[in-house]
Formats: C-alpha cells, structure tokens, sequence
C-alpha cells in the first residue's frame, strides 16, 4: 500500500473512533437527563410538551371504573431506597425518574431519567409509562398506556414500588 493511503485509512479511522465517542456521549447524557425538549418549537407548531400532555384519552377514561368513594390524598412510597416518603397530591401530575425535573426524584438505578407519570383525570389517578426503558409495572402487568389507579394498587418503577392511599 502507498504512503497516502494508509494516511487517508488512519484519518478514516480516527474520524469513525470520535464519531463513535460522540454518539457514546449523546446517549449517556439522554439517559442521565432524559431527551431534550423545546417548550418554545412545540408552542410554535400548535403541539404540546409532554409534560404538558393531556390524562388519558376520553376512550380510557370510559372504560374506566368510576371514581371511588373516597379519592387518593397521597402517593406512598412502600418499597425501595426512598421507602416511606409521603407526596401529597393536589391537582397537577406527578411525574417520577431519576432526573431532576421531576416532581419525585427517584435515588433508583433501574429507573429512566423520566420515567412515569401519575395524571388526574375525571376524578381518578391514572399512571403512564413515559417510554422508560424498564417499563412500569402493576402487579406483573407492563403499562402500555394510561391505566386507572385505585389506592393500595401497588405501582412499580424499577425497584422503587408505590401505591395512592386515601
């Protein structure tokens, strides 16, 4: 082989080696973080964050049962590092990761950057998987989209387990 190609091969090859620790870093800092939103895009095309997404569709909050007597005040954490720690509920979603933006910080390494969220709708609670890489569990059940929560359901989120109470 000549001297220049073995040149243009080694400059070949260094720009694929920092392109590669480039993609390693983007994809570290998505997990720590979570993926980067513009409030200021989605409020130009007329879209909505997803923190700022609606509950659960009108077609799940039918087929729902209705509220119970007395509805959820608190969200209980019965299990995992942060075990005992009351939240208050109130009007706004609670949303639940590692990151620091959420409304629960979760100390879990199972646990996605924005991992779930609670959201009130028509007199219940309802818990949503935000695309978490371990998913979100009720009972054995994988959520797949918003479900209803009733108090004493027990809600899991990597090794972090969870329930509403009265």
């Amino acid at each position: 082989m000549s001297e220049f190609t073995v040149l243009v091969l080694r400059l070949a090859f260094f720009v694929l080696l920092w392109l590669f620790v480039f993609l390693i870093a983007g994809v570290l800092r998505q997990d720590l973080f979570g993926p980067r939103r513009s409030r200021n895009r989605a409020a130009k095309r007329g879209g909505r964050s997803p923190a700022a997404a609606p509950g659960p569709t009108p077609q799940s909050a039918a087929a729902s049962p209705p509220p119970t007597a007395s509805p959820p005040h608190s969200l209980v954490i019965t299990s995992g590092a942060m075990q005992g720690m009351v939240i208050a509920l109130g009007t706004a979603p609670i949303t639940l990761g590692r990151s620091g933006d959420n409304t629960v910080v979760l100390e879990d390494d199972f646990a996605s950057g924005h991992h779930a969220r609670f959201v009130p709708s028509g007199g219940r609670w309802y818990v949503e998987d935000l695309g978490s890489t371990n998913g979100t569990f009720i009972g054995e059940q994988r959520l797949s989209s918003p479900v209803p929560v009733s108090p004493g359901t027990a809600v899991t989120v990597g090794h972090t387990t969870m329930e509403l109470r009265s």
